[in-house]
């Protein structure tokens, strides 16, 4: 595989406003099942900051050990809900990236502040299309999946696509390209499995709030363009829903994952350790 260092990228994430049947249970009962579904009345927007700190264990002759920093503020709003599919409009409002040691040369990244994409998904948060508005042709599949790959690995997760209870999980698996998921130049690609656990129905000053645990594994994908790559790795996180407004509130969560590439029969593979810890906070919201 054509390997180079590139720049380590930030982490987006996927907020979606819904609406939620609250459960009643008596003490000792199970409680009723909820449908978390995402939704909300167009025009509604929901302001988010984002930080991410990544830490880059990386071989000299890729450039050595490094650690970003990424702060951004993101506002998304409700444009269509129908019964089949949401769609939501992007704004990146700020983005601040640092990188230590700072290297020679940094892609430009001022472009991004005031970037507008927009995300069609079904009710249950699962993306059928991604849009990058007034970009037309001009957008390759690279910066769609990088767009595709904040949406899904570092923000708030899937939802059920039917009713559940406290202690129901679901799972959903995708293919990831290696250049979306680390910021590493190449074909290779990983296999994500990601579990979310519907922990408990909490009162919090937000009114009803389901709790979250999201488990997130990396694996090698096995086979195509660059076997002699293998990927391992995991993230986990706490996520909150508040159930009477529709909005997620805030997620947090750590990450780690190796990556070995072998250059030949005999030699050590090359190791790329990469370590992750990031939160996301709801500033306001308008509903």
């Amino acid at each position: 595989m054509s390997l180079i260092r590139a720049c380590p990228v930030f982490a987006l994430f996927a907020v979606l406003p819904g609406i939620v049947a609250i459960p009643t249970a008596a003490s000792g009962q199970t409680p009723d099942p909820v449908v978390l579904r995402l939704g909300g009345e167009p025009g509604r927007t929901a302001r988010y900051r984002h930080e991410k700190q990544l830490s880059l264990h990386l071989p000299e002759e890729l450039g050595g050990d490094a650690s970003t920093r990424t702060l951004l503020r993101l506002d998304q709003t409700v444009e269509r809900s129908t019964r089949d599919s949401v769609v939501v409009s992007s704004e990146i409002r700020e983005f601040q990236f640092e990188v230590v040691p700072a290297p020679e040369q940094l892609p430009d990244l001022g472009r991004l502040e005031g970037m507008r994409f927009r995300s069609t998904t079904t009710p249950s948060g699962r993306i059928y299309r991604i849009e990058v508005e007034g970009a037309g042709d001009q957008v390759g599949k690279p910066l769609r999946d990088q767009i595709e790959s904040w949406l899904r690995e570092l923000g708030f997760p899937a939802l059920p696509a039917g009713p559940t209870r406290p202690g129901d999980s679901w799972k959903d698996t995708t293919r990831v390209p290696l250049s979306a998921l680390l910021g590493l130049q190449g074909t290779a690609e990983a296999v994500e499995v990601r579990t979310t656990t519907l922990r408990a129905i909490d009162e919090t000053p937000h009114g009803p709030t389901a709790l979250l645990d999201v488990r997130t594994e990396w694996t090698s994908a096995g086979e195509g363009p660059s076997p002699d790559v293998t990927v391992r790795g995991s993230s986990r996180q706490s996520v909150r829903f508040a159930m009477e407004s529709g909005w997620f509130i805030d997620s947090s969560g750590t990450s780690f994952i190796r990556v070995e590439i072998s250059s030949g029969a005999g030699t050590e593979p090359l190791r790329i350790d990469a370590v992750g810890s990031y939160e996301t906070q709801l500033l306001e919201g308008d509903g």
